[in-house]
């Protein structure tokens, strides 16, 4: 089953009055004469952010790496190359010459084994613990109080500060001005 749009509208209308008549609640309205005007105060708690900044600390762990150079013994072989008296026999399988014999200076290479030592580079990884300080940001509400004034009646010409804040009528819309157009439609107002 689906929830309907009118359901969700009409929970929407329901919140909204509900926040409306909670924000009428704690509204309190006064009525103030100041200078021969009476002035609609309304003051409401308001709750505003403050922002405020902590001084907090962090540990964390970095990799410091650090490269050592070990000596290592190593055997390697090498050729050695030297000079020897080789005799070699010619025409041997020829039987219509006789066979003779030379000798010659060859290279003869052979592979010794020496001992030797080797720079080889190795790498430790150490964790290090390094702590940090930062300002973090804090958001606290704190209570205000909202004033809106509104001017509601001014005083007749020459009563300046006659009425008192307990007679103030409380009518809304203020009076009719002699420059206004007529409240009832009928007659062309613009003449």
């Amino acid at each position: 089953m689906k929830p309907s749009f009118g359901i969700f509208g009409w929970l929407l209308g329901i919140a909204i009055c509900v926040e409306a008549t909670c924000i009428e609640a704690h509204a309190q309205v006064t009525y103030e004469n100041q200078g021969g005007v009476t002035y609609q105060v309304t003051r409401t708690a308001k709750s505003i952010p403050v922002t405020t900044y902590q001084t907090q600390q962090s540990k964390t762990y970095q990799p410091r790496t650090t490269t050592e150079i070990q000596t290592l013994p190593q055997t390697y072989v090498t050729p050695v190359t030297q000079y020897q008296w080789v005799a070699r026999e010619h025409g041997w399988w020829n039987p219509f010459a006789r066979p003779y014999w030379t000798t010659e200076l060859q290279p003869v290479t052979t592979w010794q084994a020496q001992q030797g030592t080797v720079q080889v580079p190795t790498t430790r990884t150490d964790w290090v613990e390094s702590v940090h300080t930062t300002q973090v940001p804090v958001v606290s509400y704190q209570t205000v109080q909202d004033e809106h004034r509104v001017a509601v009646r001014a005083a007749p010409v020459g009563t300046a500060g006659a009425t008192s804040i307990a007679s103030a009528p409380q009518t809304y819309g203020g009076t009719q001005m002699t420059g206004d157009p007529p409240r009832s439609g009928g007659a062309d107002y613009r003449r």
